[in-house]
């Protein structure tokens, strides 16, 4: 497992934890887009909350199966770049719908899902263990998911968060040039053409 997605999956697992201990915490970490002035932290810290069991189950599988391949691929520092983008900028959309209490990585763990299907699009993935589908077709169903409160997901809850978290992350990724391979995962250059020797000179009749 790579560093930032074992770290994300032990913050977002251990303040879960927290939540079961203490509920009071809850309210305290999530994020209310008309209090923020008063409450600066929230921004951040409501991607770190979760609604239930459900909710924290389903965006860890996200970022468990997604994440390390994409953190392999583009880098450790722009993969916690894209992360965080994707959930601020959920956080911001979130501001639409400003009186409704915010929790949950889905925006940021939506952002690694379709960082993944940017550059594997059609491998493909067996929604509980049996239906194969590809991972481009993944993304707009996780999506409908949200809006409809399936997998995890409340309904009646602000889902502006997911939303603008793809949508950061697709201009992210879709506008600067891809990110160079790891080094020692370069395809080797083909070596140089050899030339032919001359053809030996011919028999001369005495």
């Amino acid at each position: 497992m790579t560093p930032w997605v074992k770290r994300l999956l032990a913050a977002n697992v251990g303040i879960f934890l927290l939540q079961r201990a203490y509920p009071e915490l809850t309210s305290y970490l999530w994020l209310v887009p008309a209090r923020v002035l008063t409450t600066p932290w929230t921004p951040v810290t409501y991607m770190f909350i979760h609604g239930g069991f459900w909710h924290i189950l389903f965006n860890m599988l996200v970022l468990f199966f997604f994440g390390p391949r994409v953190e392999e691929r583009i880098g450790s520092t722009r993969f916690i770049t894209l992360y965080f983008i994707a959930g601020l900028t959920g956080a911001l959309c979130s501001a639409f719908m400003p009186y409704v209490p915010i929790l949950g990585a889905s925006g940021a763990v939506f952002g690694v899902e379709l960082a993944y299907a940017r550059f594997w699009p059609t491998d493909k993935v067996y929604v509980y263990g049996i239906l194969p589908i590809q991972v481009r077709w993944l993304v707009p169903i996780t999506i409908l998911m949200s809006i409809a409160g399936l997998g995890g997901f409340d309904p009646g809850v602000a889902h502006c968060a997911p939303l603008g978290g793809l949508l950061a992350d697709a201009v992210e990724l879709y506008s600067l040039p891809p990110p160079a391979r790891p080094p020692g995962k370069t395809t080797p250059a083909a070596p140089p053409a050899r030339r032919a020797p001359p053809p030996p000179p011919a028999a001369q009749q005495p």
